[in-house]
């Protein structure tokens, strides 16, 4: 019987998981942790969002440099906790963005840092109403977290 159970479990491919890079803290060991138990596949998101850019002549350069150094970190310590990890690059609005490869990818969960600010409560109001039934996690992290 134990036996019948355990090939069951490594028949269970795990759960996809959406991690949109969105406070740069998503590379705090303490995220890593509590996403990498969640799921076996992790799909990272960094959205250029070209709405919060406008008259920022550069920014976008910075942002995507950043952004990809993040990434690149986030990538590497999934990947440290044997969990396979896909990247994407996207140019547009976070909610349609978050949503659309939500929706596309047929992710089970959400994962997002817990942030107190506008930004964030207009993001999740717009994710809770677009992605209803979609499991949205936020992860709070402690503001001296490292």
């Amino acid at each position: 019987m134990a036996e019948k159970e355990m090939q069951e479990k490594k028949e269970k491919p795990g759960i996809k998981i959406l991690v949109p890079l969105l406070s740069k803290k998503e590379a705090m060991p303490l995220f890593i942790e509590a996403v990498a138990g969640m799921g076996k596949q992790i799909i990272l998101l960094l959205v250029i969002d070209t709405n919060s850019m406008v008259g920022q002549f550069g920014f976008a350069t910075g942002e995507i440099a950043a952004g990809n150094a993040l990434m690149k970190e986030v990538k590497t310590a999934f990947g440290k906790k044997r969990k396979q990890c896909i990247d994407v690059i996207e140019w547009g609005d976070t909610a349609t963005k978050i949503g659309h490869l939500a929706l596309l990818h047929r992710v089970e969960k959400i994962c997002i840092v817990k942030q107190n600010n506008q930004f964030y409560e207009n993001l999740l109001n717009k994710l809770k109403e677009n992605l209803q039934g979609m499991q949205i996690e936020e992860i709070a992290l402690p503001p001296t977290a490292k």
